[in-house]
């Protein structure tokens, strides 16, 4: 993909994470020639790829500038790009080095400098868990070379954050070792860690918990009273309450509120129930786990697939209904992951409700019913689902039951795109969900609330709202470790690139890095064709020629991308097209059809568009995903105007 996108692996790569260096793309080192030259880099770098104006790099490169200071910043600036573009053309302006305004910035992309790439990956480390962040927190700290920056004066702040973002994730990584039952090199680490950072009281404490994990007791009470010892000699600090609360567990042989005493707990007292409050404990495990990251996802939705079966054999309706709505999962997405599973939960979902006796069914247990079928069947043709949802919702309210009222909510909004242009009602309806969770304490339809706000507000074009509720959205899946949050910011802050018209491989990086994320995520309803579709969109914003994707497989969106492909049978493709299905993407593949039918002034087809598109005028085309966009509604509606 980078290729077709901006060329960025031809691109040379840069580090200061050690002596600053750079290297062409294929790793051979390339000579600065001098100091000032490194030092040029450097500050430019430091900037994160923002200008740096040249009276600035005057100001850091001299305590008192000399005559002639900044005709000799332009020169370091003008051998510094001969140097990383050696091939590059004469009077052809750098990709590197480029000239903004009244100073220049580094162009390269994120992955090819090393202190950028360590803080994206340690930021992206947070959302992830298990082996993933093992990996990704190993790959983040092989960067380092040495000191970051060396010893230049106006680095000090820089210096500092950096190291500060170093020693999170070497303690991130010693937990993550620890959690993944490797103490033992988790131990090794920290100890070279701590004899250079011996004020670290987190990496005392995971020094001590790896060595008790190990079955070193003693060990470990000796980490302890080392860590007392230090921190109090060297930093005047007490020991902290978690220090005294692990000192104690250590000594009492047991954690009072650990994992394994939590599991073992548990377990027990599940086994001591009933086949009943068995089956509907599974249920919650399922929902649990399938909140978690793509792992549990693909795992829950396999066992509920054999757990709806299980039940049928039951021939209890009320429990069937019970445990049915106890494995729910939310949806942010409203394309389904897997269409034949979600028609079989549908199925039990509309089954279930007229097994049900309307006399003694709870209301509240017919409310998640309705909501679940509604969930199951979103993306479909036809208003059964929005039926059921608009039924789930007012049974709620009547109810008075948050959880049952977030489910309902959140079952319209999945039931809500059968008309474009609906965006500033999901954003009411955002907002609703935040505020009933946020009352309640319900922490999974918190997050979503503020992932439908943030789709909301891209359509609408409202950049700074996205912002906070992407923001609060990542916040609070680190709390409560809801892995999958990450992909949907991910893709946002590449849409936020487009939105505020971002250099094109400024764009190309950050979607570069959202793509990343798509394989092994578990959500097939969101990977499946999105990876040309999202060159074939950067495509037309850049005025590129798309016929360049034209052997991408476009999976479920070949049909709506095919006449721009092959613009010599565009008439018969567009004919050919079936409208797009009533889900995040209609708008989007509406936009695509109205491009081709425009190119080729084909009026049929650019009325429907017109037709289907009218509602969504003022809003941004395919922006709603809150991962692509095809520009303004207005502008496609006047091309396309009868």
């Amino acid at each position: 993909m980078s290729a077709q996108l901006t060329g960025s692996d031809a691109a040379p790569t840069a580090g200061v994470l050690g002596p600053v260096r750079v290297a062409a793309a294929d790793g051979t080192p390339l000579p600065l020639h001098g100091p000032r030259h490194a030092e040029v880099l450097a500050r430019l770098i430091a900037a994160g790829g923002r200008v740096v104006p040249v009276p600035a790099l005057v100001a850091d490169l001299w305590e008192d500038p000399p005559p002639g200071a900044v005709a000799a910043v332009r020169t370091f600036v003008a051998a510094l790009r001969r140097a990383l573009e050696p091939g590059r053309a004469p009077r052809t302006p750098s990709r590197v080095i480029v000239t903004e305004g009244a100073g220049y910035r580094v162009a390269l992309p994120r992955d090819h400098v090393d202190a950028w790439y360590f803080d994206d990956l340690v930021r992206a480390a947070a959302n992830q868990a298990g082996p993933q962040r093992i990996e990704t927190l190993e790959t983040a700290l092989a960067l380092w070379r040495g000191d970051a920056y060396g010893d230049y004066r106006w680095a000090a702040g820089d210096i500092a954050k950096l190291d500060e973002l170093r020693s999170a994730a070497v303690e991130m990584l010693a937990e993550a070792r620890i959690r993944q039952g490797r103490p033992e090199q988790a131990v090794a680490e920290l100890e070279t860690y701590l004899h250079e950072h011996p004020v670290r009281e987190r990496a005392w404490l995971l020094q001590a918990r790896g060595l008790w994990q190990a079955g070193r007791r003693a060990d470990a009470l000796a980490a302890l009273r080392r860590a007392r010892t230090r921190l109090g000699t060297e930093a005047g600090l007490d020991p902290s309450a978690e220090l005294i609360a692990l000192e104690r567990e250590i000594l009492t042989g047991e954690p009072e509120f650990g994992e394994h005493r939590l599991w073992r707990d548990t377990v027990a007292a599940y086994r001591a129930t009933g086949p009943r409050s068995r089956i509907i404990s599974s249920a919650d495990l399922l929902r649990g786990l399938a909140l978690t990251d793509a792992t549990g996802l693909m795992t829950a939705q396999d066992r509920r697939a054999h757990a709806i079966d299980d039940l049928f054999a039951s021939d209890d309706p009320e429990l069937t209904a019970t445990a049915l709505t106890r494995m729910e999962v939310p949806g942010v997405w409203s394309v389904l992951d897997d269409p034949a599973r979600s028609a079989r939960v549908a199925e039990a979902a509309r089954t279930t409700l007229e097994r049900l006796d309307d006399d003694d069914a709870a209301p509240a247990l017919r409310a998640r019913l309705l909501a679940l079928f509604a969930i199951e069947t979103r993306g479909r043709r036809g208003t059964s689902g929005a039926d059921a949802a608009r039924a789930a919702e007012r049974i709620a309210r009547d109810l008075r039951d948050p959880a049952v009222l977030v489910l309902a909510l959140d079952a319209r909004f999945l039931q809500s795109f059968h008309t474009p242009g609906r965006w500033p009602m999901r954003a009411r309806l955002a907002q609703e969900l935040i505020t009933v969770s946020r009352r309640h304490d319900l922490s999974t339809y918190l997050i979503l609330g503020h992932l439908v706000a943030m789709q909301a507000a891209c359509a609408l074009g409202e950049v700074a709202v996205a912002d906070e509720h992407a923001a609060a959205a990542d916040r609070l899946a680190v709390r409560y470790e809801r892995d999958l949050v990450g992909v949907f910011t991910t893709w946002y802050r590449a849409l936020r690139t487009v939105l505020t018209d971002r250099p094109e491989p400024e764009v190309a990086d950050a979607y570069e890095r959202a793509l990343a994320t798509l394989p092994g995520c578990g959500m097939p309803g969101v990977a499946a064709g999105l990876a040309p579709l999202t060159g074939l969109c950067l495509a037309l914003r850049a005025g590129r020629d798309p016929a360049e994707f034209a052997a991408a497989d476009f999976g479920p969106n070949t049909p709506y991308a095919a006449a721009l492909l092959e613009p010599e049978r565009a008439h018969e493709l567009l004919r050919a097209a079936p409208a797009p299905p009533p889900d995040h993407l209609a708008e989007l593949r509406w936009a695509l059809l109205g491009i081709a039918a425009d190119r080729c002034a084909d009026r049929s087809t650019a009325r429907q568009v017109h037709r289907a598109l009218s509602p969504a005028r003022g809003e941004l085309l395919g922006a709603g995903t809150g991962m692509l966009s095809l520009g303004p509604a207005g502008a496609l509606l006047d091309r396309s105007a009868p």
